[in-house]
């Protein structure tokens, strides 16, 4: 565990997820607080540090500034330039 002091959370799990939740508590003896904590404990552990993913190394690969308001809109272009794909 990371440290005594927790931030409270509240959440929604589907009705599956939290009966399954529920018999493996019952059957460990531990609340099922205590599974949460372990699973996002867990999660974090494999996601982080985010230098350790591949695709970290492209963020701020670009150095180009864009004024545009639209990107979302105009996203292909910057994509893929003047010349786009064919959509098939």
């Amino acid at each position: 565990m990371m440290g005594n002091k927790k931030d409270r959370l509240q959440f929604y799990i589907d009705p599956e997820a939290n009966r399954q939740l529920n018999i493996v508590s019952e059957k460990l003896g531990v609340s099922k607080a205590e599974l949460v904590r372990e699973g996002v404990n867990k999660v974090l552990k494999e996601k982080l540090p985010l230098e350790n993913d591949p695709a970290y190394k492209l963020i701020g690969l670009i150095k180009e500034e864009i004024n545009d308001n639209n990107i979302g809109k105009n996203h292909d272009r910057y994509l893929y330039g003047e010349k786009r794909p064919d959509n098939e």
